[in-house]
């Protein structure tokens, strides 16, 4: 039911459905049971199926299914021919047409002037959404919701990586939708990277988020719930997921949210790691990689800045390596 219900959400969600994603609608639209596709809808759309039906007009619904044949890439004389095979079953299959025909509609209304759209373009950018929850997207990340984001229903689409802190909420689940993953959570804070990457990542700092993943064509597993510290790797390729302790990468990523790195202590070598993180570039200590460093960094600093700060205090040197191949920290001793 649940893996049926995740690859269903994503079809609704699709752009253009393949071959092989129309021949399992298709598949589905001839068994006997329907359940999964109405509950989609009534959660995606906080509307019943009665009253969806009571609502939409010839007219609209004409429109709907005119753009199902678009998304199926099939002309009206196949799609006849296709269904001509379900007149048995066209009595259910017009209702989940008509359900999948109101999902392109709303997809198509939120892509107008109701939609909101923020991008990482720049660098690095923090923002609040109008139900209080704080995001952070990463250069290159971007999230569009709609304009009544907070009120019925709190849902987005991520491209990217950020960090969510998200407010609580009793009544209304905040849905993060993206090409990889869909995750649903009440109140917690994660971080999501779902760049076309080989592995798309979850991992959660406090609170409990339920992970439903998929490789863009079918649901991995049954969903995932992690807590606090826990991490889902999926491999995009093989769409097997990994469950992983997060403990360290939970720990970066609340420091990185706050745009300010921290330490009380930490050994110079895990001051060292984050900052390969955050910088993408090599970095190697010989003799004060045990010391342990007191001190903030800001994160849109200069890296050459921030490890001559961090070197400081060790009498020690910064040296770039030819070629772009990092930083060396030479010298020095814990005092």
């Amino acid at each position: 039911m649940n893996n049926k219900k995740a690859y269903l959400q994503q079809l609704l969600h699709s752009d253009n459905w393949s071959a092989e994603q129309w021949s399992w609608m298709k598949t589905y639209l001839d068994g006997e049971d329907l359940s999964e596709l109405q509950a989609v809808a009534a959660e995606d759309f906080q509307l019943e199926l009665s009253e969806m039906r009571a609502t939409l007009d010839k007219k609209l619904s004409a429109a709907m299914l005119a753009n199902i044949h678009r998304r199926a890439g099939i002309t009206d004389s196949s799609f006849r021919g296709t269904f001509r095979l379900y007149a048995k079953r066209i009595a259910a299959a017009a209702v989940a047409l008509l359900v999948i025909g109101a999902a392109s509609y709303m997809l198509l209304r939120y892509n107008g002037n109701n939609m909101v759209s923020v991008a990482a373009d720049e660098g690095r950018t923090a923002i609040t959404l109008p139900d209080g929850s704080q995001v952070v997207l990463e250069k290159g990340a971007s999230i569009s919701y709609p304009k009544g984001f907070g009120t019925k229903s709190r849902e987005l689409t991520l491209k990217g990586e950020a960090y969510f802190n998200v407010t609580h909420a009793a009544k209304a689940a905040f849905t993060i939708s993206s090409k990889y993953l869909k995750t649903t959570v009440l109140g917690t804070s994660f971080n999501m990277d779902v760049r076309d990457n080989k592995e798309v990542k979850v991992v959660v700092i406090s609170g409990k988020v339920q992970v439903d993943a998929h490789n863009g064509q079918s649901p991995s597993t049954q969903p995932v719930v992690l807590t606090a510290n826990r991490e889902l790797v999926l491999n995009t390729a093989t769409n097997e997921i990994q469950l992983i302790d997060g403990t360290d990468d939970a720990r970066f990523f609340a420091l990185k949210s706050t745009g300010v790195l921290a330490y009380k202590g930490e050994s110079v070598v895990t001051v060292l790691r984050d900052l390969e993180r955050i910088y993408n570039v090599p970095i190697h200590a010989r003799n004060i990689s045990k010391c342990s460093y007191y001190g903030d960094f800001t994160i849109k600093d200069d890296l050459l800045k921030q490890l001559k700060l961090l070197a400081g205090p060790f009498n020690a040197d910064v040296v770039e390596l030819e070629n772009g191949k990092g930083f060396m920290i030479t010298g020095g001793s814990c005092g």
